[in-house]
């Protein structure tokens, strides 16, 4: 039996049903010897356990049971995983798997804690979404179905649970500022559809303010004037987009 791989791919369920066909075979076209694939379900009361145990040669760990929301099931994925990378999808998201063959070569190196590469909204105009993570003070420029991070900083730093919205932003901007190397990369490695509880602005924008105080401290006022300025220029036209 297999007990360490390369990438672990955790998706966390509960009533997927509509969609987890998909988001299961997005899987298949990466899997292979270095690639576990972990399930994460939270007693689901549709038939998402149906599909996902009827793919029962693709999934090589499944749990199902209660959780207190998704950064806790994010959390017993990262435990249960056993990738030295830990890569989220969601059971509503699919992975693009033409940007892995560019990936994996920078995961079997090693090199960098986290590999960050783009994300395509599927059903907003926001298109493609490349990783930025410099930006990361001012918003979340990186996107966690496109986020590749060492397993043992996912360890060392525990999705935060009393956040419902913004904890894996918390994680990001954490890393960050704590000087965590990032690596952008310029493909597109995973699809996604907005909704579910991000979809509450009022209380993601509330969550990510507060992230931003705790995290960046006495420097938060600075690039609050930082931020004032470039939307005062985004309004007049005099932003150039970098």
């Amino acid at each position: 039996m297999q007990t360490e791989y390369l990438l672990s791919i955790v998706t966390v369920t509960k009533n997927c049903a509509d969609t987890i066909d998909k988001t299961l075979d997005s899987v298949a076209a990466v899997k292979d010897s270095r690639v576990e694939y972990v399930v994460v379900d939270g007693v689901s009361t549709d038939d998402t356990l149906e599909r996902v145990r009827a793919r029962g040669g693709l999934i090589d760990r499944l749990v199902s049971e209660p959780d207190t929301g998704i950064y806790n099931a994010m959390n017993k994925g990262v435990t249960l995983a056993r990738g030295h990378y830990v890569l989220f999808i969601n059971g509503d998201d699919r992975l693009a798997p033409e940007g892995f063959p560019t990936v994996m070569p920078l995961l079997e190196a090693g090199q960098d804690p986290i590999v960050c590469a783009g994300m395509r909204v599927m059903n907003t105009a926001e298109g493609e979404l490349p990783a930025v993570p410099w930006k990361l003070p001012f918003f979340c420029t990186v996107h966690h179905p496109a986020l590749f991070a060492k397993r043992e900083l996912l360890l060392q730093w525990p999705f935060r649970e009393d956040l419902r919205i913004a904890s894996d932003y918390d994680f990001f901007l954490r890393a960050y500022v704590a000087g965590v190397r990032f690596r952008p990369v310029p493909v597109m490695t995973a699809l996604h559809w907005r909704g579910g509880a991000s979809g509450n602005v009022a209380r993601s924008v509330a969550e990510t303010r507060q992230v931003q105080r705790e995290r960046l401290g006495w420097r938060y006022p600075l690039y609050g004037m930082v931020l004032a300025g470039y939307r005062v220029c985004k309004r007049l036209g005099l932003v150039i987009k970098v």
